[in-house]
């Protein structure tokens, strides 16, 4: 599952690894190895020859710019599985996953599997419609310490659980339900806490440990082994909470699956 701290230690493998470099042919295939004419609304030599003159990232979408004229946005989130391969394209037909390959200076090629692959890349420029971008929230990794202001302003006007509010793109951007777990653990707060049910100091706990909980991950380089002892996603497997050592439980919110500890989050 690709969330945000996946999506930026990616951004920053291409930042080392492709910056500065041309694109090759662009090839887009099903699950029985068949190629797609086109990826994207995009011909397979549409970017052939551009070069990648700098990266950034928002949330779960990453803005490669070519040429300095045109900007490439992938969609990085969800089941996605993403790789930077070093070698050959694949030949057509040999590899059956559907995949998106986007060849780069013939020795790398990204690689994306996973689905609606076709509508995970789009071709910017300056007349182009960018207002999915306008609905999107901040980005918890680039929030400072002390910048929640606006994120407390929205929490106020949500009725909704905790763990609804996290996945919400439109409140922060790129929180996926592996972390938004992690951070309600961290905040000691149950993932069906509604948030007008919060007192002030809940409130303020929940809203730092969005950033703090993201750059523990960061730090870790997102390597489950690599977090302290003291988080929750440590103990998915073992099912027995880090603080008071007792059973984690599941429970059923917004009609998705969140993990807890039923006496240390209330």
């Amino acid at each position: 599952m690709a969330e945000l701290p996946e999506i930026e230690l990616f951004k920053q493998k291409l930042q080392r690894s492709v910056l500065r470099k041309k694109l090759g042919a662009l090839r887009l295939q099903n699950a029985k190895g068949e190629q797609l004419a086109e990826a994207g609304g995009l011909a397979e030599d549409a970017l052939q020859g551009k070069e990648i003159t700098d990266i950034h990232r928002y949330g779960t979408q990453v803005f490669c710019e070519l040429d300095r004229r045109e900007i490439l946005a992938l969609q990085l989130g969800g089941d996605l599985v993403m790789d930077l391969e070093r070698g050959a394209p694949a030949e057509e037909g040999n590899d059956n996953r559907a995949g998106l390959e986007l060849a780069i200076n013939a020795q790398l090629r990204l690689r994306l599997q996973g689905t609606q692959l076709g509508s995970r890349l789009r071709l910017l420029d300056e007349s182009s419609d960018v207002d999915f971008l306008t609905k999107l929230g901040p980005d918890p990794l680039l929030v400072p310490a002390d910048g929640l202001s606006h994120l407390r302003e929205s929490l106020a006007r949500r009725r909704s659980a905790l763990r609804n509010v996290l996945l919400d793109d439109s409140f922060v951007t790129g929180i996926g339900p592996l972390w938004a777990d992690e951070i309600l653990f961290q905040a000691r707060l149950r993932p069906d806490r509604t948030v007008p049910s919060l007192s002030e100091e809940e409130r303020d706990r929940f809203l730092e440990q969005i950033p703090q909980v993201l750059q523990r991950v960061l730090r870790s380089q997102a390597k489950i082994p690599l977090l302290p002892k003291t988080f929750l996603t440590r103990h998915r497997e073992d099912g027995h909470c880090p603080t008071c050592g007792g059973a984690l439980e599941s429970l059923p919110v917004g009609g998705k699956t969140a993990l807890f500890c039923p006496a240390c989050q209330i």
